[in-house]
């Protein structure tokens, strides 16, 4: 069984009041409930994808707030204020689920986009009378997944307050998401309505991926 804390230094010294002690079985109870986030959002994009706001409509339903993408506002209390800051029961802190980089909106809507992209890629190719270059599904599968990398990380930045590295690697990954689009172009199928659907679906949440991005990174940089 491992200790986890609320709060810490950055030099990794420990508090030694307000642990939560989580077994196995509780993080995995926390990687299903984080499962389902990820479900929801692509039940609410595949809502709203036609509409041009889909980002934002998709965001709303999932009760987002544009400040909870990029966590780069401060929160500022007015000294009268103070007295009416009521301190939370340990019992009510015992109760909520730790945060975890699975929370964060950027994690959610990566692993949205990128399992959408790879799901209809795989079935794309499995029944394709095409022969399409090693070379050429190598490369896709590379980028692919050097721009989802790049896209944890940063969502990762933000989350520890890193802002401008947070900018470095969505840069690094519209990069590479850059290249999965020019190859992704040029995937051939046998079904040329399949394959346009294809290209049309994929398309747009690439797009709207890089919109994300930077979206996010203009956030940052302010």
């Amino acid at each position: 069984m491992s200790q986890y804390e609320f709060e810490g230094s950055n030099e990794g010294d420990w508090d030694d009041g307000g642990d939560l002690a989580w077994n196995e079985s509780d993080w995995q109870a926390f990687l299903r409930n984080s499962d389902k986030e990820v479900a929801r959002f692509i039940t609410s994009y595949n809502q709203v994808k036609h509409q041009d706001d889909r980002l934002d409509a998709a965001a709303s339903l999932m009760g987002w707030q544009r400040d909870d993408w990029s966590s780069a506002d401060e929160i500022d209390f007015d000294e009268n204020d103070l007295p009416m800051v009521k301190p939370m029961e340990m019992e009510e802190i015992n109760s909520m689920d730790p945060y975890t980089i699975h929370r964060h909106p950027i994690y959610i809507t990566s692993n949205a986009l990128f399992s959408y992209l790879r799901a209809s890629w795989e079935q794309l190719m499995r029944k394709n009378n095409e022969n399409n270059s090693v070379d050429l599904v190598w490369g896709y599968s590379v980028s692919l997944a050097d721009a989802e990398k790049h896209c944890i990380m940063a969502a990762n930045s933000l989350d520890l307050g890193d802002f401008l590295l947070a900018v470095c690697h969505f840069k690094k990954a519209h990069s590479a998401l850059n290249e999965s689009m020019r190859i992704n172009r040029l995937f051939t199928h046998h079904n040329p309505k399949k394959i346009k659907n294809y290209h049309e679906e994929t398309i747009m949440r690439m797009h709207d991926l890089r919109e994300i991005w930077l979206r996010v990174m203009s956030d940052c940089r302010k």
